[in-house]
């Protein structure tokens, strides 16, 4: 039996959170022993404790660069491994990917698999930080035997940085399991009910955590259009770039046209309270929350960015945005609150792609076969 140990910076329950959930139970199933590490959270250590996986609590794991503290999360990930001796190392998150890479070469580990949740260096920052994250990327794939990219364009985005070699790269998509996503879903009138909006109201909503990269201040620039309309944009999520948003909300006298709950404990069963469900983030892997909303048979509006176009094809299936703006995205919003019935068509053709090229049985049958 193969010993697998995951390894993720934050338990926050986001999309590469998810995946390691999945992945992690899937894996398990098949007959593999699965133990997950990342930094404590109550909702991630209970679910895995449910589902029989241990888990290990990193103390020193941080996203910003601090010398000492990964210095600290490199002696701790080392102590870590040898003790579990996995087979497998699956790495997650830029950090762990390279310090958790040299740690695993250390420990003789026999195979040492990193995912991109999206390269970093695909993110609005200056040519000297994008140079600089290339270097880092390419240094931490010298200790990693296999990368895999939830995306053709992050494959594509690797070898045209030289990231590595490839044989080293692989593209799995992210996948969800449609029966069980669209089967918890509330019912429209209950999930309303729950999240206090209007029965009759339209509805414009999105499933994010507020970081720059998802550009939810979108949104309220876009709110200001809505002026003279019955829209109501709901947010479900939270995070360092909330409070941005809400002053925006209130400067531009927006409170009583959104409602933002917070992060929510599977959120995905509210969105059926959704009549569109968008997504104007500037950089994206493949997002879970995408998918979700199109097994939902929700019309989609989304940044034309990252893995999305692979998902997504243009009035085909839903809508995407080049270059969005909020401009683009209002004008997308009203052309679809006034076809709703071509919407729908599209949402269902939305739902058929989901359940036919985004399944979690194939994400989990291909990764698994590279832990083979």
């Amino acid at each position: 039996m193969k010993k697998i140990l995951f390894v993720i910076t934050k338990s926050e329950i986001g999309g590469a959170q998810k995946y390691v959930l999945d992945l992690a139970r899937g894996a398990n199933e098949n007959g593999f022993e699965v133990s997950v590490a990342s930094e404590h959270n109550g909702y991630f250590y209970e679910t895995l404790t449910e589902a029989g996986i241990p888990f290990h609590e990193i103390k020193s794991v941080q996203r910003a660069i601090n010398i000492w503290q990964d210095v600290k999360l490199f002696f701790e990930l080392l102590s870590l491994i040898r003790k579990e001796k996995p087979d497998v190392l699956h790495l997650n998150s830029s950090k762990i990917g390279a310090v958790g890479g040299i740690a695993g070469k250390l420990a003789r580990v026999p195979k040492i698999i990193f995912t991109a949740h999206g390269w970093a260096f695909n993110e609005h920052r200056s040519p000297l930080q994008k140079k600089i994250i290339v270097l880092l990327s390419r240094f931490a794939a010298l200790f990693q035997d296999t990368i895999i990219c939830v995306s053709e364009y992050d494959k594509n985005g690797a070898l045209a940085h030289h990231i590595a070699p490839l044989k080293k790269l692989v593209t799995i998509h992210n996948g969800i399991d449609s029966a069980v996503t669209t089967k918890r879903l509330l019912s429209r009138k209950e999930a309303r009910e729950k999240l206090g909006i209007k029965e009759d109201a339209f509805i414009v909503g999105t499933i994010a955590n507020f970081y720059k990269n998802k550009a939810l201040d979108a949104l309220a620039f876009a709110a200001i259009s809505a002026a003279h309309s019955d829209v109501h944009f709901v947010i479900i999520g939270d995070g360092p770039e909330r409070e941005k948003t809400e002053r925006l909300i209130e400067k531009y006298q927006l409170t009583e046209r959104f409602t933002l709950t917070g992060a929510l404990q599977d959120a995905n069963i509210y969105l059926k309270a959704f009549d569109i469900f968008v997504l104007p983030s500037r950089k994206e892997g493949l997002p879970y929350a995408l998918l979700e909303a199109m097994a939902a048979k929700l019309i989609c509006i989304a940044s034309d960015v990252g893995g999305i176009p692979e998902v997504i094809e243009n009035g085909k299936n839903g809508i995407t945005i080049k270059h969005i703006t909020p401009g683009k995205l209002w004008e997308s919003i009203e052309t679809c609150s006034k076809s709703k019935k071509h919407c729908r068509e599209l949402a269902a053709l939305g739902a058929e792609t989901i359940q036919e090229k985004f399944s979690l049985q194939e994400m989990v049958r291909g990764t698994l076969g590279l832990y083979q």
